[in-house]
């Protein structure tokens, strides 16, 4: 069904820049805020006891076409739909049309959804206007940051203070995974935020356990655990696996010192106090059946990575080396035979 060709294409996401009409102090790629917005939308669908697995749907639904248009501005998007007020749904409804022809539309209907909840608006528009607050430190980003302000206002929701103090503390952390480069020891053509990758393993996790008719509530555990399962990396940094690996102490030290410093963090924003119940899946988000899903979803990631690498002309032996390691080791999901995504993807470049 061409999901091969569709998780290379994801790779798209990594290098569309936002804000790219502008200087900026920070350069967040739509991987990066997308997995922002979601880890926002999280955090305050949590305190209300709302499931999260509509929003991954809805942002799908928006991201997705970017792989065939890239990004498109907020100022051009606005002043062209005031001319015309159908036009980017007419050229949203085409980009799918070319996704229909690498996987099945009615997978795609599966993964996606129109329907927007007022919390996922509110989380969309407050990671932008983070995003632009950041830059606007240094740059002139007063007309987004206004344009930004007048649509929070908009949203119909009580208690936005709260909400705002919610997702200013939630980005605070995801920033840190934006400004953390993976594979940071050698040299990447593309290079890839912790943050940006998290949002590829949640995109790859939530096509398995789709395939694999996963309850409801079996999906929502394999979206938070996938959320979550680098956060740690905000507080202690990227510990490669060869590190965490070179003696099983060491591997135990770091899960107890990732949990110790998530339960610092909440306990120290009351305001989220509720998340210290998850303090058990950020230690060990792979456990279990359904942390298998995260597991080898973070493994078909890190391959993608690999091989735009590779198709890019990086000759470092580190990324074919890395490759066929994980080649080797997601032949062990016994699941869902995913050999004919990594054959997909092997003759796109070797």
């Amino acid at each position: 069904m061409g999901f091969g060709k569709f998780i290379f294409m994801l790779g798209n996401l990594f290098t569309i820049q936002r804000w790219n009409n502008k200087p900026a102090i920070i350069k967040f790629s739509e991987a990066d805020n997308a997995y922002t917005t979601l880890l926002i939308s999280f955090a305050i669908k949590d305190k209300f006891d709302k499931t999260i697995e509509e929003s991954v749907q809805w942002r799908l639904s928006r991201v997705l076409p970017k792989l065939v248009l890239s990004d498109i501005s907020l100022e051009l998007k606005e002043r062209v739909e005031r001319f015309s007020p159908d036009v980017w749904n007419e050229v949203r409804e085409k980009a799918f049309l070319d996704l229909h022809k690498i996987v099945d539309e009615s997978f795609i209907k599966k993964i996606i959804s129109e329907n927007q909840s007022e919390y996922d608006k509110f989380a969309d528009v407050s990671t932008s206007l983070f995003e632009a607050k950041v830059n606007g430190k240094i740059f002139d980003f007063e007309t987004p940051i206004n344009e930004l302000n007048e649509k929070l206002e908009k949203i119909n929701l009580d208690n936005k203070d709260e909400l705002m103090n919610i997702s200013k503390t939630i980005f605070t952390i995801a920033l840190n995974m934006i400004s953390m480069t993976r594979w940071n020891r050698v040299h990447r053509n593309i290079k890839t935020t912790v943050a940006g990758h998290s949002f590829i393993v949640l995109v790859i996790s939530y096509i398995i356990s789709t395939l694999l008719s996963l309850t409801d509530e079996e999906k929502e555990e394999v979206i938070k655990r996938t959320l979550l399962h680098d956060l740690p990396e905000a507080f202690t940094g990227d510990v490669i696996t060869p590190t965490k690996k070179k003696t099983p102490e060491l591997d135990s030290l770091v899960s107890l010192v990732e949990k110790e410093m998530f339960l610092d963090w909440v306990n120290g924003n009351p305001g989220i106090s509720y998340l210290k119940k998850y303090s058990n899946i950020v230690s060990d988000p792979f456990d279990g059946p359904l942390g298998k899903i995260v597991r080898f979803s973070d493994y078909f990631s890190a391959l993608l990575e690999c091989s735009l690498e590779m198709v890019s002309g990086n000759k470092e032996d580190v990324f074919k080396d890395a490759f066929f390691d994980f080649k080797r080791k997601l032949k062990n999901f016994t699941e869902l035979d995913l050999s004919d995504w990594i054959d997909e993807i092997e003759d796109l470049i070797f």
